[in-house]
């Protein structure tokens, strides 16, 4: 079984050494790098996926890669190669799209739960209760566009990721050219600055998974 890291471009440049070893099956302008040695895709240990991790960063400081979803696999090296003829005009043109560029994720969650509404004796009605989250709604939308905004303007593209609670304002990611990151990462810390009442995590860089489809 071949365990299956990524697709990168520059087949002519020597692949990191990691352990299990890597291989490369070479394909036109594409090589597909993997090990035979794979970790169980059956038992989700943080060390296996921190691992596969490391690897495809390692391929991503030299070359641009088109990373693969953790645990896929083929069966030997002609389905690697049917992989890349098949699907060449699609791993050329991601590439081609993220070339240049990582991965930032953001995740802005408010500091505090928002206090408790107080009920004001039989005045309250169910009206009421639906105009306070009418309001609600429409001050967090407000609250991500400040936030989204500046950062969405620094990236080549954005995709909003579902968010994991009602106390998350917002969750995303940015594919940002390489060159521009620091200035990303100036743009968050103003905007944490300026929003104490929210907690702003800028991670990455990271290899470019959410731009990818799926791959």
């Amino acid at each position: 079984m071949i365990w299956m890291y990524a697709v990168c471009d520059r087949p002519d440049l020597p692949l990191p050494r990691a352990q299990p070893p890597l291989e490369g099956l070479r394909e036109g302008l594409l090589v597909a790098v993997y090990t035979r040695s794979a970790p169980s895709v059956d038992t989700p240990a943080p060390d296996a996926l921190w691992a596969h991790e490391r690897v495809v960063e390692r391929l991503m400081a030299a070359r641009t890669v088109v990373p693969v979803r953790f645990g896929t696999t083929c069966r030997d090296e002609d389905d690697v190669r049917c992989l890349l003829v098949d699907h060449q005009a699609r791993f050329l043109a991601l590439l081609a799209r993220v070339r240049g560029c990582v991965e930032l994720g953001l995740r802005v969650v408010h500091n505090a739960p928002a206090p408790a509404r107080v009920a004001v004796g039989a005045t309250r009605t169910g009206r009421h209760y639906l105009y306070e989250r009418i309001q609600e709604g429409r001050q967090a939308t407000k609250v991500s566009s400040e936030i989204d905004d500046p950062l969405t303007r620094l990236a080549v593209e954005t995709r909003p990721q579902r968010s994991h609670g009602p106390e998350e304002v917002l969750r995303a990611s940015y594919l940002v050219e390489l060159t521009a990151t620091a200035r990303f990462r100036s743009v968050v810390e103003r905007l944490q600055a300026a929003h104490p009442e929210l907690a702003i995590l800028c991670t990455g860089p990271w290899p470019p998974y959410s731009f990818v489809g799926g791959q």
